[in-house]
C-alpha cells in the first residue's frame, strides 16, 4: 500500500493543478500540495515507514542482516533488526555493529571465540549471561574455547536504543 501512496499524492496533485487551472480557483496552489504531501508522508510513515535498506543497514525499517564477505560495518538506526553472525564468513575477524534509536537483537555464532567490546549510551544492552549495560563500556568473552578455534571481535555500539546478545 504504501508504494501506491506516493502515486495517490502525484495524481491528485495534478488533478488539483488542473481543476485550479480550468476553473480558475483562486486558491493557495503551493499550500495546499504542500498539505497533501505532509499528509502523503504521515500516512507513509504510519503504515510501514520508509525502509531504507542495504545489505548492512537498516534505516527505517525492520529486517535481517546477515554477513556478508567483505562487509565488516552493520548499522540499524530508527529500526528493528537481528544481525546473524551464526555464519562468519573465512576471513572475517572483526566486526562492528551499531545501534541507533533503535532495538536490535545480535546471534552469535557457536563454533567461534568471541570477544565483544560494547559501548552504551543512554541504552540498554544485554549480554547472554544476564548482565545488563546502560552507560559506559564493557568487554565480554564467549564462545568455545578449544585450540585452534577462530576468534571474533565485536564492536558493539548502542546509543538511545536496546541491544540483545543472545548465544
Amino acid at each position: 500500500m504504501k508504494h501506491y501512496l506516493w502515486g495517490i499524492f502525484l495524481v491528485t496533485s495534478g488533478i488539483f493543478l488542473l481543476l485550479k487551472h480550468y476553473l480558475n480557483w483562486n486558491v493557495p496552489t503551493l499550500r495546499i500540495i504542500f498539505g497533501l504531501f505532509v499528509v502523503s508522508l504521515g500516512i507513509s510513515i504510519l503504515i510501514g515507514g520508509f525502509d531504507a535498506r542495504e545489505d548492512n543497514n537498516i534505516v527505517f525499517g525492520t529486517g535481517r542482516l546477515r554477513v556478508l564477505s567483505g562487509k565488516t560495518d552493520y548499522s540499524i538506526v530508527f529500526s528493528n533488526g537481528v544481525v546473524d553472525l551464526s555464519s562468519v564468513p573465512e576471513g572475517t575477524d572483526k566486526i562492528e555493529i551499531s545501534t541507533v534509536f533503535g532495538e536490535s537483537e545480535v546471534i552469535l555464532p557457536k563454533d567461534m571465540k568471541i570477544s565483544i567490546k560494547a559501548t552504551a549510551a543512554f541504552a540498554s544492552t544485554e549480554f547472554p549471561n544476564g548482565s545488563r549495560l546502560s552507560f559506559g563500556d564493557q568487554l565480554y568473552n564467549a564462545g568455545s574455547g578449544e585450540e585452534g578455534a577462530r576468534e571474533l571481535l565485536i564492536e558493539l555500539n548502542t546509543v538511545f536504543g536496546s541491544t540483545k546478545i543472545r548465544e
